[in-house]
C-alpha cells in the first residue's frame, strides 16, 4: 500500500500546472523530467514486485532459546510459570520464529512433558511468514498430570508439513524439573555425617549426624501412631544421648534414633545426633546405615510408606550414608596448625643476614688480634 502512495505522490509532482505554449528549452525540460519520472516509477514497481515475490528460499521453523534477540529487537519468550500441586493451572509462554525469507504455511506444535513424552496441547499455527514470529501462551490444568519432576518441551511442525532449511532446531527443553506437586505428603530425606574429631576416622571418634526430612508434597505429614523417623545405629556406634530436632520429639531408644512429629506441607525438619565410635574398632572397617521415614500417602491415619535417608555427598541416589575407620595415630600428635618453609627471596634475606653476621665476626676478630700484636 505505502509502495502504490509512493508511486502516486510521483505523478502528483508533475501535475498542478497550467497548460502554457513551450519554447524548445522547455520542450527539453520536459522530457528530461519525463525521463526522470519514468525511471522514478520503474524503481518503485521493481521493489513492489520484489517485495511481492517469494524469495526462493524454504522457511526455517526455530524454537529459539529464551531472550534470544528476535528480528525486531524483541526477545523470545520460553517460560513455565513454576511449581503447582496437581489440579492447579500451569501458564506456558512460546516463541516459534522463521529467521527464513520463506514464507511458512500452517503446521502444528506440540508441547510435551516427562521423559515419555506425555502431552500437554497441540497448538495449530496458521503459519509465519518469512522473518517474523509469533507467540502465544498455553494454559495447562495439570488435573491428572504425572506428579514429580518433569522437563517441559515444544516442537514445531510435528508433522512434517514444512519443508524447512533445517529440520534440526524445531525442538527445545523450555523448563527443567517443574514439579507437579500430589495432593498428599511426598516425603524426601538425606543423612549427612559430620567427624567432630576432624581429618581421618579414628576408632573413639565422636560423630554428628544431619538428618532433614522434607515434604514437599500439597498435604501435611501427620504425627501418626508409631515413630515418623528411625534411625538404628550400626554395631560399633553408640548413642551420646545429645540430640535436637526442629520441631517434634526426638530421643534415644536403646541403639537408635527415633522422632515423632509432624511436617507441614512444603514444609521441613532437621534432626541432629551425636555418637561415639568404639575405640576397639578394626581398621578399614565399613559401618553404613539409613535412616526410615515412615508416613501416610492416603490420609488414613496408618503409615504405609517409608522413605530411606540419602547421603548427599554422593552422586548416587537413596543410598546409605558410610564411614571407613583409618589405621588409629600412634607416636606423639603433631604440632596444630602448619609451618610453611621459607621463600626463596626469603632464603636470599636470610643468607644476607648470615652472610653479614659472618662478616662482622671476621672484622672483630682481626681486630682484636691486632690490638694484641700491639700491646705485645
Amino acid at each position: 500500500m505505502r509502495l502504490c502512495e509512493v508511486a502516486r505522490g510521483v505523478w502528483d509532482a508533475g501535475d498542478g500546472e497550467d497548460v502554457v505554449p513551450m519554447t524548445d528549452r522547455d520542450q527539453r525540460r520536459q522530457a528530461r523530467r519525463t525521463v526522470a519520472l519514468s525511471l522514478a516509477l520503474l524503481l518503485v514497481f521493481s521493489v513492489a514486485a520484489m517485495a511481492e515475490e517469494d524469495c526462493g528460499w524454504p522457511p526455517d521453523l526455530w524454537v529459539p532459546p529464551h531472550g534470544t534477540v528476535l528480528s525486531d529487537g524483541r526477545r523470545a519468550v520460553q517460560r513455565v510459570s513454576g511449581d503447582v500441586c496437581q489440579g492447579e493451572q500451569v501458564t506456558i509462554e512460546v516463541t516459534i520464529a522463521n529467521p527464513s525469507c520463506g514464507d511458512a504455511g500452517p503446521f502444528d506444535v506440540v508441547l510435551t512433558y516427562g521423559e515419555t513424552g506425555r502431552v500437554i496441547d497441540v497448538v495449530r499455527i496458521d503459519g509465519i511468514d518469512g522473518c517474523d514470529y509469533i507467540t502465544f501462551t498455553v494454559l495447562w490444568d495439570t488435573t491428572g498430570a504425572l506428579t514429580g519432576l518433569h522437563d517441559v518441551s515444544v516442537c514445531a511442525d510435528t508433522g512434517d508439513e514444512i519443508v524447512e532449511l533445517n529440520e534440526g532446531n524445531n525442538c527445545l527443553v523450555i523448563a527443567r524439573d517443574l514439579m507437579i506437586r500430589p495432593n498428599t505428603p511426598y516425603i524426601v530425606a538425606e543423612k549427612l555425617l559430620v567427624d567432630m574429631t576432624g581429618g581421618t576416622v579414628q576408632p573413639g571418634d565422636s560423630l554428628r549426624y544431619e538428618v532433614t526430612i522434607w515434604n514437599y508434597g500439597c498435604a501435611d505429614m501427620e504425627d501418626n501412631p508409631g515413630h515418623e523417623f528411625v534411625d538404628e545405629l550400626p554395631g560399633g556406634m553408640s548413642p551420646t544421648g545429645q540430640i535436637t530436632a526442629t520441631s517434634g520429639v526426638a530421643q534415644v531408644m536403646g541403639n537408635s534414633i527415633v522422632w515423632d512429629g509432624s511436617i507441614p506441607a512444603g514444609g521441613s525438619v532437621t534432626i541432629k545426633y551425636r555418637a561415639d565410635l568404639d575405640p576397639d574398632l578394626e581398621p578399614e572397617t565399613v559401618l553404613c546405615n539409613q535412616g526410615v521415614v515412615y508416613w501416610d500417602s492416603t490420609g488414613d491415619g496408618t503409615h504405609d510408606e517409608r522413605t530411606l535417608t540419602d547421603d548427599p555427598t554422593t552422586p548416587e541416589p537413596g543410598d546409605p550414608t558410610c564411614l571407613t575407620v583409618d589405621e588409629p595415630v600412634t607416636g606423639p600428635l603433631p604440632l596444630s596448625g602448619t609451618i610453611d618453609a621459607p621463600t626463596l627471596s626469603e632464603w636470599g634475606m636470610i643468607a644476607t643476614i648470615v652472610g653479614f653476621g659472618v662478616a662482622l665476626g671476621v672484622q672483630w676478630s682481626r681486630r682484636q688480634r691486632k690490638a694484641l700484636e700491639i700491646r705485645g
